[in-house]
């Protein structure tokens, strides 16, 4: 197989598409996804203009990948939550924690998935649907620990605490409402309780 500096064309496309998704976070974060045009992604990723189209069809498919690397990241990180021993509350907490952390543990990324890829179009928005569904399945999975009361629809009360949650989490990240990241954990998880509760399910189990 030939390489080029030590490297196969494989891996040159693949670090090509990540200089370019890491020029379109900056940048998506930096000025905002209107004020963003693949021109300028180029020129912040050093790459040709036929680099782009290598990897993407438009700057709506960029923010998509974008928004499913960091969905992916994550649900990864909910998983491992969600495996530990524990109480039902205190692995809640843990996911919130988790989605909390990527607010303030890279700005980017929080910025970008809560505010910056609203303004985007259509795969962008398909991404972050499917985002927020799996993150309802890990919620629902939660909840159906017990859950007695058939009447009510857990899958409709796990999509419920996900939309409000990320409400909480975007509100927080535009500065509409001000909470340290322990704060904002503990404000979202009244909202799971309460749900949990709704349910019939004890807070504590």
């Amino acid at each position: 197989m030939r390489t080029y500096d030590g490297m196969t064309a494989e891996e040159r496309v693949s670090v090509r598409r990540h200089r370019i998704m890491e020029a379109g976070l900056d940048l998506f974060h930096a000025q905002g996804y209107t004020h963003t045009s693949i021109r300028a992604v180029l020129r912040r990723s050093r790459l040709q203009d036929r680099y782009f189209a290598e990897n993407f069809s438009s700057l709506d498919e960029l923010m998509a990948e974008i928004l499913k690397e960091i969905h992916e990241e994550e649900a990864a990180r909910c998983r491992s939550v969600l495996d530990m021993p524990g109480t039902r509350r205190d692995r809640a907490r843990g996911v919130l924690d988790v989605l909390a952390r990527g607010v303030t543990d890279d700005p980017r990324k929080g910025h970008v998935k809560l505010i910056e890829s609203l303004a985007a179009g259509p795969l962008a928005a398909k991404e972050r649907r499917r985002g927020m569904r799996h993150m309802a399945e890990l919620v629902e999975s939660l909840l159906r620990e017990d859950w007695p009361d058939p009447a009510i629809d857990v899958t409709a009360m796990s999509i419920a605490v996900v939309g409000g949650v990320n409400q909480i989490l975007l509100n927080w990240a535009d500065g509409s409402i001000r909470f340290s990241r322990e704060g904002v954990v503990e404000q979202a998880l009244h909202l799971f309780e309460a749900v949990a509760e709704f349910g019939g399910a004890p807070g504590d189990t």
